[in-house]
């Protein structure tokens, strides 16, 4: 690793006790856990480091494990309790698109010089001055300019010295595993293996599938539908109850059933199978407070691409703790189980299943 000479921003008068936040985690219902307990353990030795007057930057964490492990979690209150004044937490996929932005955006920037030295040099002193200790929620790549900009991107910043913590449903050796081209992904790999080390959160109980949910807003409600049948009154209600306030307008790329107040109501097909990306479900996450999903079907494998549109717009609304209504043909667990998507899916349907407590579904 690069040595970066600089002292880390931190209060060193501020203890971080990691400990004592476990403690409370388990008093309000999570199952004693070995495997988080020494990610706990590794993430205070971490807090420590970073506390103490250290001129050379430790290595990050690369927090992995399958869904419903509570990565986001032990992330979250590292993040929080970690007194350093410029630190970010961040989902991936929202820092990719705004890296992206950001090259954009930064003059003169033509298409053949995006991927220079110096540019990347540049970017990587901006977002290391904005933020000594990233975190990364949610880690995953499956575009390979993406991963040879993002090798270029954090060689530089650990050359500035920036301290990374990442969750990911993937060990790192396992990231874009059956990939075209997957040689070319490998310096990334060798990259993020130097600078982080891995904790393995992969032995233990899915605590979102076991009524032990960690985040997520109340009121979220699955509607299981029979074969010819329609959940139209269910969600009518559903809608109704959370339409308050004055009216959001549907945005101009988006033909919705019907908004009102701060609930709009869609099907399945006008959200996820139009080329909707990240951007979009933002901006409709950010304006309304309860998004009803109409009519999700088991999908085929010919349909990844709408399965992974769902997946994004679904990591959105948890990370932004909406009310989610869905009706739907099948359990969650059932939605997407072949295809290039099905691995992906796996945290979506754990996500389902703590958002609306969809183990005891309600049948239209």
């Amino acid at each position: 690793m690069a040595i970066a000479h600089k002292l880390y921003p931190v209060n060193r008068g501020v203890r971080v006790d990691l400990f004592a936040s476990y403690q409370k985690l388990l008093q309000q219902g999570w199952q004693p856990d070995a495997s988080q307990a020494r990610a706990v353990m590794r993430l205070q030795s971490l807090a420590n480091a970073l506390q103490s007057d250290l001129h050379i930057p430790p290595k990050g964490l690369w927090l992995y494990g399958p869904p419903g492990r509570g990565k986001s979690q032990l992330l979250d209150m590292f993040m929080e309790q970690l007194p350093v004044p410029n630190k970010r937490r961040v989902h991936f996929h929202a820092f990719m698109a705004e890296l992206h932005r950001r090259i954009n955006a930064m003059p003169p920037a033509p298409l053949e010089a995006r991927h220079k030295p110096d540019l990347m040099a540049r970017l990587a002193e901006e977002i290391s001055a904005e933020a000594t200790v990233l975190g990364f929620d949610e880690f995953y790549l499956t575009n390979l300019p993406d991963a040879m900009f993002l090798g270029r991107l954090m060689q530089a910043l650990f050359k500035q010295g920036t301290v990374v913590v990442a969750t990911s449903n993937w060990a790192l050796p396992d990231l874009f595993q059956g990939g075209l081209n997957r040689d070319r992904f490998l310096p990334l790999l060798r990259l993020l293996e130097a600078n982080l080390d891995p904790i393995d959160l992969g032995n233990g109980l899915d605590f979102r599938q076991h009524g032990k949910g960690m985040a997520g807003e109340g009121g979220s409600t699955y509607i299981l539908t029979r074969a010819g049948e329609s959940a139209d009154a269910q969600l009518a209600v559903l809608f109704e109850e959370n339409a308050n306030g004055p009216t959001v307008p549907v945005p101009s790329f988006l033909h919705a059933r019907k908004a009102k107040g701060t609930a709009l109501w869609a099907t399945f097909s006008e959200l996820c199978d139009k080329p909707l990306g990240r951007q979009e479900y933002q901006q409709l996450v950010t304006s309304y407070q309860t998004i009803v999903i109409e009519g999700i079907p088991k999908l085929t494998a010919s349909e990844a691409d709408s399965a992974l549109r769902l997946a994004t717009l679904v990591d959105i609304i948890y990370e932004h703790r909406r009310r989610l209504v869905i009706s739907a043909a099948v359990p969650p667990h059932q939605v997407c189980v072949a295809g290039a998507a099905a691995e992906v899916f796996q945290r979506t349907t754990s996500r389902l299943i703590e958002l609306t407590n969809s183990q005891n579904l309600s049948g239209a």
